[in-house]
């Protein structure tokens, strides 16, 4: 019926989108009597299973519209009839929302034409599929124009039996039209035989209209339609506009499609968009809505259109029905409670948050609903939820990363300071030799641990630690520079997030005061040169490492304290930066969260 270019897509006489076909030489031969004076076709925007429609331009006006004619050859008296009957319809219905007729004519093979406005736009089923074109808004104005359109149809005797999202297109500039009056009811004439209609051109069977007494779409048939009942009225197109309304809420259809969408009407079973998603905020007014005009028995169904379309203005004007939203409001808040008291569980919880959020979304002055939302979010929960545990130790790993990388850096400058320990160690000394290679192995472990998911890694950081540090006492004495080296090494892989048994409070007291002491006992004992004496004269230290030169001796020992002093410095400073920053955003949420419940 329509082209809509490049942007839209074409609308065709069914109302699904296709892609404008070129015209073949006998279809240009083939065109209406009055082409070579009036119309000359352009090209075939769609077909469908009893006709075509073809654009065409209009001479004696000059503009584009839609030509509508029989496919078939030689077409039987009762298809004759149906398309007139179809254009009779159509003709008689004006509504900005009803696709005008413009002209009705014969061919040169005495085979009958209609032309209509041509539409540029597309399906309100496409534009379902595609979620996000158009605002819930927007559709739902759509909606009730369509509404107002029925409604008008069904005030001139006119049923309109097959509405669905296919048959209700969207202009581009703000139109809705509905589409597909082939298969209408007119209250009081006796129907055609449609036991051949179909609505639908494509091969998607469970989308078409059923063949015989059961006419319209499976899905959207009132369950009166389903049983092939004879004295249908204007509350079977109000059965078929509460599921498009539920379809545009839910964003799922209420019945499936094929024979089970035909059984599932016939079950009558109430369904709300709500139950069917609900993790969507449907409002409720809409919500009941959609169940009132799907309800089985067509006696508590919603009468007219009309109401069904004024019901959904005044809720896009702002008149919302706040009793039920009260009432809905103290159902969800009693949903939560019984939640929060049932049970400390992940499950438990989280139904408890989002029943409350409902009713504090329904109603915001509902008294207790801030409070127990509050409640759910200052009060955690004595288990922690996996999810909180994934997090945590992922943030863990990040943060061991960050740590490791620092110890890169730590080690690096060591590595770079051990050409000092050359310069004032003893000619052919081993001891710098191997505090060398356990420097360079911490250097590879932590770099090693920047690199990959450091957890059950960082013992082996903490154990090589602790021979460097049994090392350096050796070197130079346990009492001299060892000490303050694991002092800095013992607060650094605390404040790592670590999980190994090693690195936590106890170990990491007793092993660096093993890793200085060891050695000093080890010389007490006899196994090591005693590198500590106390005389008359105090403590004498002879550290190993040393040669003895005073002026290089003094130099390496001021540029170390400096080194030791400005790297523990540096390393609190980072922590305590992190420290705050995290305070930080605790105390800001928790005065986020307080504000719920201020008065």
């Amino acid at each position: 019926m329509t082209d809509g270019g490049e942007r839209s897509g074409t609308i065709t006489l069914d109302g699904r989108p296709t892609d404008a076909e070129p015209m073949a030489a006998e279809a240009r031969d083939s065109a209406p009597a009055e082409a070579g004076t009036r119309y000359r076709v352009l090209r075939r925007l769609g077909k469908g299973g009893m006709g075509e429609v073809m654009l065409v331009r209009d001479q004696q006006i000059g503009r584009e519209v839609a030509l509508k004619r029989i496919r078939r050859a030689a077409p039987s008296e009762r298809v004759l009839q149906r398309f007139l009957r179809e254009a009779s319809v159509q003709g008689r219905l004006e509504h900005p929302a009803i696709v005008p007729l413009y002209d009705l004519g014969v061919d040169a093979n005495g085979e009958p034409f209609f032309t209509m406005k041509r539409l540029t736009g597309t399906t309100l089923k496409k534009t379902l599929a595609d979620r996000g074109d158009r605002s819930l808004q927007r559709l739902l104005r759509s909606f009730s124009e369509v509404c107002f359109a029925i409604e008008l149809a069904h005030t001139r005797g006119i049923i309109h039996r097959d509405l669905k999202p296919d048959n209700i297109a969207l202009g581009d500039f703000g139109e809705v039209y509905v589409l597909d009056w082939g298969v209408a009811k007119i209250v009081g004439e006796p129907d055609s035989e449609f036991g051949d209609v179909s609505s639908d051109s494509s091969d998607d069977a469970e989308h078409a209209t059923v063949p015989g007494t059961a006419l319209g779409t499976p899905g959207y048939m009132a369950p009166e339609q389903v049983r092939g009942d004879v004295d249908l009225d204007a509350r079977s197109d109000v059965y078929a506009l509460g599921c498009i309304l539920f379809e545009i809420l839910a964003h799922a259809p209420r019945h499936p499609v094929g024979k089970l969408g035909m059984a599932s009407a016939l079950d009558g079973g109430d369904v709300k968009p709500s139950e069917r998603a609900p993790d969507r905020m449907i409002p409720p007014e809409l919500d009941e809505l959609c169940l009132q005009a799907t309800a089985a028995d067509r006696t508590r169904r919603i009468a007219t259109a009309r109401e069904l379309g004024d019901r959904v203005q005044r809720f896009l004007d702002g008149d919302r029905d706040l009793a039920a939203r009260r009432q809905l409001a103290g159902e969800h808040l009693g949903r939560a409670h019984a939640a929060f008291a049932a049970g400390d569980d992940e499950a438990s919880r989280r139904v408890a948050m989002r029943e409350a959020a409902s009713a504090l979304a329904l109603d915001p002055t509902l008294v207790g609903a801030a409070e127990l939302v509050g409640r759910l979010m200052l009060e955690p929960p004595r288990t922690t939820p996996r999810e909180v545990e994934d997090a945590i130790r992922e943030e863990d790993v990040q943060t061991m990363r960050s740590h490791a990388r620092i110890g890169v850096w730590l080690y690096l400058g060591f590595l770079l300071f051990t050409p000092l320990l050359w310069w004032i160690a003893p000619r052919g000394s081993s001891h710098v030799l191997a505090l060398t290679v356990v420097v360079a192995i911490n250097l590879g472990l932590c770099w090693w641990g920047s690199r990959i998911r450091p957890l059950g890694k960082e013992a082996w950081i903490a154990v090589f630690t602790m021979i460097l540090i049994s090392v350096v006492a050796h070197m130079f004495t346990p009492f001299l520079a060892a000490p303050g080296i694991a002092a800095m090494a013992a607060m650094v892989i605390l404040l790592t997030p670590t999980r190994s048994p090693i690195t936590s409070a106890i170990p990491m007291t007793v092993m660096p005061c093993l890793a200085v002491l060891v050695p000093w006992l080890l010389e007490r004992m006899g196994a090591l040169p005693v590198t500590t004496t106390i005389g008359d004269h105090g403590i004498v230290l002879d550290a190993p490492a040393l040669a003895g030169d005073e002026t290089r001796t003094l130099v390496v020992g001021v540029l170390y304290v400096v080194a030791l002093v400005a790297g523990s410095a540096i390393l609190a400073n980072i922590m305590r930066g992190r420290e705050r920053a995290a305070r930080h955003t605790l105390h800001l949420q928790a005065w986020q969260l307080r504000q719920l419940v201020s008065r």
